[in-house]
C-alpha cells in the first residue's frame, strides 16, 4: 500500500482547479504508460464521485487553461465507473452519473471524443414512480410486516444490481479488476462511497469477500445505494480523496488518528514538494466481517488497511498513490 500524504490548499475553488490539472495530467500519464512489448496501454479505467469530488470534472472541460492539454487526451480508451450510486431513477438529478455526465462525459460523447460504451453506469431503479413511492412509503410503516416486506424487496434490488455491476466489472478488467484511478470524496460523517459509519446501523465498509455492495437505509438521503467495497477500492492504483469545508475537520481528523498520527511536518502545502512518509495503517486478515457476505463474481476481493468502522474513510488507500486533497479550515485538527 502507498504511504498516505495530505495537500492543503487555501481554499475549495483552488483544491477543485488543482484537482483538474491533475486529473488531465494523470491521464496524459497513464495513457502514455508503456507495456512490456513497448506498446502504450489500451485502456485506463478511472472510478468517480459526486459531491466535491466531481466539481474538477467540469473544470476539465471549460477550464480554456486546460484546453490545450485535455485535447490531447485519447479519450477513447479512457473508461469511466463510480464509487457508488443512488438507487434511483436514471435520470434523476440524484445519481453521480447524471452529475458526471453535465460535467464532462455528455460533451465528450457529444463531440464523438468519447465512445458512450466506455461509461459504465450502476444499474438504476426502473420501477415506476408509483410503485417506488409506496414502498419507500412502506418501509417506514408502524406495520412491522408492512416495513419488513418492503425492506426484503429493496435489499433485493440493490444486492441484484450491486451483483450486476461486480458481473461487469469482471467482464470488462478480469476477475481482479484494479481502477487506475479513483476519485473520492468524505461526508462530513466521515463516510466514502456509500459506506457508512457503524453508528449509522451500518457494517458495508467490513465487507471484504465482494467487490459491490448494495445499501438500505443509507443516513444520507436518497436511502438506496450501491457502493464499490472497501478492498476493491483500496487496491487501485491511484486514490484520491478531495475535502474540503471546516464541517469535515473532526472526522478527518478521526480518519487520519485512524491510520496513524499525522505530524504536522507530514501536512503539505499546496505547491510544495510532496512528502510521502505517512503510514496508512496495517492490512486486515481477509474474511474477518461480515457473517452472510456472499462472493460476487471472482476469489475474495482481499485486506484493506485498519481502520475505524465509525470513520469508514480511514480505510481506503492506494496501490501506488494515496493523496489526500483538502483546504486550510478542513485540517484545523490535525
Amino acid at each position: 500500500m502507498a504511504s498516505r500524504t495530505l495537500v492543503v490548499y487555501p481554499d475549495k475553488s483552488v483544491m477543485i482547479h488543482a484537482g483538474a490539472s491533475r486529473l488531465v495530467l494523470a491521464l496524459l500519464d497513464a495513457l502514455d504508460e508503456r507495456l512490456p512489448d513497448g506498446s502504450r496501454r489500451t485502456r485506463v479505467d478511472v472510478a468517480l464521485s459526486g459531491g466535491s469530488a466531481a466539481q474538477p470534472l467540469g473544470l476539465v472541460a471549460t477550464d480554456a487553461s486546460l484546453a490545450a492539454l485535455a485535447a490531447s487526451i485519447d479519450w477513447t480508451r479512457v473508461h469511466f465507473w463510480f464509487s457508488d450510486e443512488r438507487f434511483v431513477a436514471a435520470d434523476s438529478p440524484d445519481r453521480n452519473a447524471v452529475e458526471a455526465r453535465r460535467l464532462l462525459l455528455d460533451g465528450l460523447v457529444a463531440s464523438g471524443k468519447l465512445p458512450e460504451a466506455n461509461i459504465h453506469e450502476m444499474p438504476a431503479d426502473t420501477r415506476p414512480a408509483a410503485e417506488i413511492a409506496k414502498v419507500t412509503a412502506d418501509a417506514s410503516s408502524v406495520d412491522e410486516f408492512v416495513r419488513s416486506a418492503a425492506d426484503a424487496e429493496n435489499a433485493s434490488l440493490v444486492d441484484a444490481a450491486a451483483r450486476a455491476y461486480a458481473d461487469e466489472l469482471v467482464r470488462e478488467m478480469g476477475p481482479e479488476p484494479v481502477f487506475d484511478l479513483m476519485i473520492l470524496g468524505m461526508g462530513p460523517d466521515g463516510h466514502y462511497a456509500s459506506l457508512f459509519p457503524a453508528s449509522s446501523g451500518h457494517a458495508e465498509v467490513l465487507v471484504r469477500d465482494r467487490l459491490t455492495v448494495g445499501v438500505t437505509h443509507s443516513p444520507k438521503m436518497p436511502p438506496l445505494r450501491v457502493s464499490l467495497t472497501a478492498p476493491l477500492i483500496a487496491r487501485s492504483r491511484r486514490t484520491w480523496f478531495f475535502a474540503a469545508g471546516a464541517g469535515k475537520a473532526d472526522s478527518l481528523a478521526h480518519v487520519f488518528a485512524a491510520g496513524g498520527e499525522v505530524p504536522s511536518g507530514d501536512i503539505v502545502p499546496a505547491g510544495a514538494a510532496v512528502a510521502n512518509d505517512v503510514p496508512s495503517g496495517d492490512a486486515v486478515p481477509v474474511g474477518a466481517v461480515p457473517v452472510g457476505a456472499v462472493p460476487v463474481g471472482a476469489v475474495p476481493v482481499g485486506a484493506v488497511p485498519a481502520g475505524d468502522p465509525e470513520y469508514p474513510s480511514s480505510f481506503a488507500s492506494g496501490v501506488d498513490e494515496f493523496i489526500w486533497f483538502t483546504t486550510e479550515e478542513t485540517v484545523v485538527r490535525l
